[in-house]
């Protein structure tokens, strides 16, 4: 399923989930279960122990009732509590020792399972994350896997320890009368062809159940990412309904669920309550014919109790796990989806310098039936810097994706310094790009921790040498905290201008070979820009860089301009030779540049949208309107 490259992946886990697929959920859940051997079958030998030592309490009490009462000694009556008292201790030993025992299998495979989704996430492609969602996708690591472990929960502290204790009783009954024991198992496969015929009714509305909470998470996600929008809108009662209906519906499906699976086990627990019944009046009948005795009647409907719980818990067990089912199907169906990035082992070691050739290129996205781009043939040397203009939809973020190597061509092939991916392999190739956004994303971690994401065994010192050079390490140091001050969600705490500072730095110490920036300037004020795109100039100065910019005043500074239209690239040439003919499709866009009246958006004297905070204050790096250094954003 995954090969030697991933790195330090659960090896084991992995493998035996890609030799399962064609099994089903529960059996495959076994095989991460039974990674620990040791610990199941110390687990098995203190369950054991366990059911044993529970026997004495209610076998003792027929024995009390037929040897010891008819005595009426106090002294007998007196040892035989204290019998039982001395085996209470014993008794508590061997349940505490399996419970551990249970519990750490149980964490184990949780956490094991955990860490398979997580690796595998590592290892997905892009285009899979563009198909799930968000949603769905948290949903899986958060209420999916916290339902599986409601499951082994209850089967590691109720089923293992109660169907033990009832195997053993009964194993004791049949030894003690057979008749009897045979009148107690009598209506048991009645009980399990109630359980067994509904099944599949049950498991459709548990996936219905399932996919509503995708449904409702997915809503969940895009209102807390949205919530800026959805307020400077004023559409919060628009935003509300809409989740409320997803309530609604998870609600509507959560109860048919419920019920139906209710429905189906309350018959089987009346019939449990019929049977000491049966026990007991077949017990009477041999005890008139002489064949038993009145303690042992009572020993043994005593006994049926813990038969009985046995069978109980194999009923809520199956109620449980009709729940966990669909939820671990869909955590299956993550770690076994083969949308996955090629990560190979290189086959040779290439160091990339920046020379870069597309050669007859096409590609379409999954499911799309045209070319995001066609036959493109590009050779960019190493250095050189690069602008990429046209319409929304034209090509220039697909060609991007594919230099990252986030997406394979359907045709043709780019070549690295002469070397194709294959050769390269993605690490190294990841190792040698940095991209910069329009937004630019930060952890909910500290500055330092941000900015050492470029290079994560990077030292403190060379973290503040790199917000130097980025023109950020004014603004850090004013901080509260300096450079361990928090960032906050997706950088939540920071302006605009101060998060693509942060971002920047990030880059400068990440010291790539290929820089490619996709509009990193398009949501500062016309300060803040200028200030970027000079030191954006000095990082990419004898790098190759890839720029795609809707402001033409951002290609100021390239050495050549590419020009895309429906996929395909129209126009290749410097700005300078570009803009000579009036006829090219950059100088008419240039020339529509040029007409569309730009308001000043510094101080702003009307509703500018561009310049404008979330109080409606400038968005400025690091100052206030009134030029004072500021730590947080005004919002």
């Amino acid at each position: 399923m995954a090969d030697a490259s991933q790195g330090q992946l659960p090896r084991p886990s992995f493998d035996a989930l890609a030799q399962t697929k064609d099994r089903g959920a529960l059996y495959r859940l076994w095989t991460l279960l039974r990674v620990d051997p040791k610990v199941i079958a110390w687990g098995g030998v203190w369950q054991v122990l366990q059911a044993v030592s529970h026997i004495p309490f209610a076998a003792g009490l027929g024995y009390l009732i037929d040897r010891i009462l008819p005595t009426r000694r106090l002294d007998l009556i007196g040892y035989y509590a204290l019998a039982n008292l001395a085996l209470l201790p014993v008794h508590g030993a061997f349940a505490l020792a399996a419970y551990v025992s249970a519990q750490r299998l149980v964490r184990a495979t949780i956490a094991r399972l955990r860490r398979l989704v997580v690796d595998q996430m590592h290892r997905l492609s892009i285009a899979f994350f563009a198909s799930k969602g968000a949603g769905a996708l948290s949903n899986q690591m958060t209420l999916d896997m916290s339902r599986v472990e409601v499951f082994l929960e209850h089967v590691s502290n109720s089923l293992i320890v109660n169907v033990a204790v009832g195997g053993a009783t009964l194993i004791y009954l049949f030894v003690e009368n057979a008749r009897l024991a045979w009148i107690a198992v009598t209506l048991v496969p009645l009980q399990l062809l109630l359980v067994y015929i509904p099944r599949r009714r049950a498991r459709r509305l548990q996936a219905r159940v399932q996919a509503r909470g995708e449904g409702f998470s997915e809503r969940i996600v895009e209102l807390i990412s949205g919530i800026r929008v959805v307020k400077s809108f004023g559409n919060e009662r628009h935003v509300r309904d809409g989740i409320v209906r997803q309530i609604d519906k998870l609600r509507d499906a959560g109860l048919r669920a419920t019920l139906a699976l209710r429905g189906q086990l309350l018959r089987v627990d009346l019939i449990s309550l019929y049977v000491p019944v049966l026990v007991a009046s077949f017990g009477g009948y041999l005890y008139v014919q002489g064949r038993v005795s009145i303690g042992q009647i009572v020993a043994f409907v005593g006994l049926l109790a813990y038969v009985q719980c046995g069978f109980s818990a194999f009923s809520n067990a199956y109620e449980e796990w009709a729940k966990a089912r669909p939820h671990l199907e869909a955590i299956l169906a993550v770690l076994d989806s083969q949308e996955l990035e090629a990560y190979r082992l290189p086959r040779r070691s290439v160091v990339l310098r920046g020379d870069v050739q597309f050669r007859n290129v096409s590609f379409a996205y999954p499911g799309q039936a045209r070319n995001a781009l066609s036959d493109v043939t590009l050779h960019v040397p190493v250095g050189q810097r690069v602008g990429l203009v046209g319409e929304s939809g034209a090509g220039k973020s697909t060609l991007l994706d594919l230099l990252l190597g986030f997406y394979q061509p359907t045709s043709g092939e780019i070549f690295y310094d002469g070397s194709t991916l294959a050769d390269v392999g993605l690490r190294p190739l990841r190792r040698a790009t940095a991209m910069m956004s329009q937004e630019a994303f930060l952890w909910d971690a500290s500055v330092r921790e941000n900015i050492r994401f470029g290079r994560p065994r990077a030292t403190d010192a060379q973290v503040e040498a790199a917000a130097e050079r980025a023109q950020a390490a004014g603004f850090i140091e004013q901080l509260e905290g300096g450079y361990d001050a928090p960032c906050g969600e997706r950088g939540g705490k920071l302006s605009g201008g101060q998060r693509q500072r942060i971002a920047l730095a990030r880059l400068f110490l990440r010291n790539p070979a290929i820089v490619v920036l996709d509009e990193p300037t398009s949501a500062l004020d016309l300060q803040t820009e200028a200030r970027l795109e000079h030191d954006l100039a000095a990082l990419c100065a004898g790098r190759t860089t890839f720029i795609v910019a809707h402001r033409l005043s951002t290609l100021r500074s390239v050495d050549r301009v590419l020009v895309f239209e429906a996929g395909r690239i129209v126009e290749d040439g410097s700005p300078e030779r570009l803009l000579a003919n009036a006829d090219s499709a950059f100088a008419r866009l240039h020339a529509l540049a040029a007409q569309t009246p730009q308001t000043p958006r510094s101080p702003v004297t009307s509703c500018d949208f561009d310049s404008l905070g979330e109080d409606g204050g400038t968005r400025e790096s690091g100052r206030g309107p009134a030029g004072a250094p500021v730590s947080s954003p005004a919002a």
